[in-house]
């Protein structure tokens, strides 16, 4: 892996658009979530994008697409960007299951089967919440399931028992994300390419965790956390920093100097 710094003029002259991991990445690790077992009361909580950070895209926009990437649902992914939201952002959600762009939704076609499965899951972790403290809640979702737990065997060997490996079940730092092993970050971006009729590599994406690492391999990678997810390219920052953050100074400050 290079520092970003390393990256050539040419590389950055070639970017038609860059994409951004949440969690970790542009906002701080850490949503709490609590819903009570009938599933009538739902209580979340997470982070917003900074203000210098919001700035920092308006400006960015106007040399490069923006998108956001992220196992979050689309609600949420357009709140943090209502102050800037045109039709230069991009917003890929539940794994790249939900895009918006150009004001259409796209989202792959499911057989009733796959929701099936993951109807049976869910039931099956909501039997396990009436004993078991360590699982908090569903985020909602559409095409994906997310339970918020700590890190417990039980769940992935539940998601195998019941789907084999047609379903993925990835460890989010604060839950599971259960979705189809045929959909992923890294497929949206390759089909996010194809939308704008550029190469994937033109796309540079983010990430610091494992449901980023196929984003990061199509694309022109750059990991915050380069001891936990391989990419081209790596940034450094402090632990109180957020590598996403930095990315998009650094971006600026190349396109400035351009001008």
């Amino acid at each position: 892996m290079k520092n970003i710094k390393e990256i050539t003029q040419e590389e950055l002259d070639d970017l038609k658009v860059v994409v951004f991991d949440l969690d970790g990445v542009v906002i701080p690790v850490g949503t709490e979530l609590k819903e009570n077992q009938d599933g009538t009361e739902l209580h979340i909580k997470s982070h917003q994008l900074s203000a210098g950070f919001i700035n920092n895209l308006e400006k960015l926009k106007k040399h490069l697409k923006i998108g956001f990437s992220s196992g979050r649902n689309i609600l949420y992914l357009k709140s943090l960007v209502n102050e800037i939201f045109d039709k230069r952002i991009i917003l890929q959600a539940e794994n790249g299951n939900i895009t918006f762009l150009g004001g259409k939704i796209n989202h792959p076609i499911y057989p009733d089967e796959y929701f099936g499965q993951l109807r049976d899951i869910k039931e099956k972790i909501k039997e396990m919440m009436k004993s078991d403290q360590r699982i908090r809640g569903f985020e909602p979702k559409l095409f994906i399931l997310t339970v918020h737990c700590d890190e417990m065997e039980e769940i992935p060997n539940l998601v195998k028992e019941v789907a084999g490996d047609k379903l993925y079940c990835l460890w989010t730092n604060e839950g599971y994300d259960i979705g189809s092993v045929e959909m992923s970050k890294g497929e949206a971006i390759k089909n996010l390419a194809k939308e704008l009729g550029i190469k994937p590599k033109q796309i540079m994406t983010t990430g610091n965790n494992y449901n980023d690492q196929e984003m990061l391999e199509v694309g022109k990678g750059v990991t915050v956390k380069p001891k936990r997810m391989a990419a081209e390219y790596f940034i450094e920052h402090k632990k109180e920093e957020l590598g996403g953050e930095l990315l998009a100074e650094f971006l600026l400050d190349y396109f400035k100097s351009r001008d």
